[in-house]
């Protein structure tokens, strides 16, 4: 048992790590890539948020993913590994392969598996709600992003002062990656804890404090170079297309948040930036269109997969 438990940790701390290494460009990129903030100064605000997020308000999307699709009873500790791992194992192969994936779509997937593997009654219900927010979050983002982006550019089109407009931009990006951040803990956490929570192993306060400085870590070790990219690339579009982008993806997430519905972040925001885009009047680059749609099918269905044969093969080594 023990060293069960020291299993399901280290796969869950490393699924945090991820995504604190990968999405944090998601809330601090804008901020670093205009140099409001220095990388040390953005993970230290992702941190402090990550950890408000995940502690106030991350239970209701660790619930869903932990006991919402899959009956509290059934997930064990063993399963809550295998539903892990597969998430894992296809994460580490897509970003080998440079495929666009989400860790959320993965985890629901791999929870599935396990749940058709021991023949638990699974909540298509629930499914059917997590697979409508994944489609929607990014085209509400996307809406919220072209009214933010129209109501912010008049405002800032009546200010005389540059001083005012530039301490505006460094407020709203300091303030939209705060956000975000929020945000990460209230719904991205779950992807790692919430199998934990589900097998009954931890609590939702303590699995939201686990997974909020695991992704913490992961955001100061390892997120400078993707940070720095994601920023320049979003800067690029302008402070005011930037910040709506962010903060309207931000918003996006808040609803699935209220409704405890597990989504990705990213590709929210990939909506916000097409949403600002299409106000702005620039092109629109239809294959990141194709990456969101490739992520909402392929990503949950080979991590079911992969939960499958990693469940036969627990079985035959007797492990399950």
């Amino acid at each position: 048992m023990e060293a069960l438990a020291v299993t399901a940790v280290a796969i869950a701390f490393y699924i945090a790590w991820n995504i604190g290494s990968n999405d944090s460009a998601n809330a601090m990129g804008t901020a670093v890539g205009a140099g409001v903030l220095s990388f040390r100064q953005a993970t230290l605000t992702i941190a402090i948020f990550v950890l408000m997020g995940a502690y106030l308000r991350g239970y209701k999307v660790m619930k869903t993913v932990g006991r919402g699709i899959v009956p509290e009873g059934y997930l064990t500790l063993e399963m809550a590994i295998i539903a892990l791992l597969a998430a894992g194992i296809w994460v580490t192969v897509a970003t080998i392969k440079g495929l666009p994936v989400s860790t959320t779509q993965a985890i629901i997937g791999g929870v599935v598996g396990v749940g058709l593997a021991i023949r638990a009654p699974v909540n298509w219900t629930t499914l059917e709600k997590i697979g409508g927010a994944w489609v929607l979050s990014p085209v509400i983002a996307g809406l919220l992003a072209m009214v933010l982006y129209r109501f912010y550019g008049y405002i800032i089109g009546r200010m005389k002062s540059i001083s005012m407009i530039e301490l505006l931009y460094k407020w709203l990006a300091v303030l939209g990656g705060a956000y975000m951040a929020f945000n990460f803990g209230t719904n991205e956490v779950a992807n790692a804890s919430g199998p934990l929570v589900g097998a009954g192993f931890v609590g939702p306060k303590t699995a939201g404090i686990f997974g909020a400085m695991a992704l913490s870590i992961g955001a100061l070790t390892f997120s400078y170079a993707v940070m720095h990219t994601v920023g320049k690339k979003i800067t690029a579009l302008g402070p005011t297309s930037a910040f709506a982008a962010q903060f309207g993806s931000a918003m996006a997430v808040s609803l699935a948040n209220i409704l405890g519905l597990p989504v990705s972040s990213s590709q929210a925001i990939v909506g916000g930036v097409i949403g600002v885009g299409i106000a702005a009047g620039e092109h629109v680059n239809k294959s990141v269109i194709k990456d969101v749609i490739f992520g909402w099918v392929a990503t949950p269905t080979t991590a079911l997969i992969i939960s499958l044969v990693v469940f036969k093969l627990f079985s035959i080594a007797g492990l399950v």
